[in-house]
């Protein structure tokens, strides 16, 4: 099989950059603990979690509260994204309505940026 008719999964790595050596390491539970909540967020196998955090490669943890604001600000944007296409769709919309949409949305803002 050649690289071209390849459609699914990573792109093998070269023989040089093959994975063949094997290191392993023996926790207490304690210590398992807190590498499964350090590695929680991201969603990595145990091995790969330990392997980027060696070579100084891990993403950055977002914290709980960026979390919490984007998902207020993403429904807010999402009651914005609505209200427009209905206007771009129905053509007339209450001032009403758009007016405490965006009093909404406003307030959303505010209160992520208090954070």
């Amino acid at each position: 099989m050649t690289d071209k008719s390849r459609t699914h999964g990573p792109k093998p790595l070269d023989a040089k950059d093959k994975r063949t050596h094997t290191v392993s390491v023996r926790l207490n539970a304690a210590e398992l603990d807190q590498l499964d909540s350090l590695r929680a967020d991201r969603k990595m196998q145990r091995g790969a979690y330990l392997r980027t955090a060696f070579l100084k490669s891990l993403p950055p943890v977002v914290p709980e509260i960026n979390k919490q604001a984007w998902l207020e600000l993403s429904k807010a944007a999402a009651n914005l994204n609505q209200l427009s296409k209905k206007m771009n769709v129905v053509g007339m919309v209450e001032a009403s309505l758009i007016m405490r949409e965006l009093a909404d949305f406003r307030a959303t803002l505010l209160r992520a940026a208090k954070k």
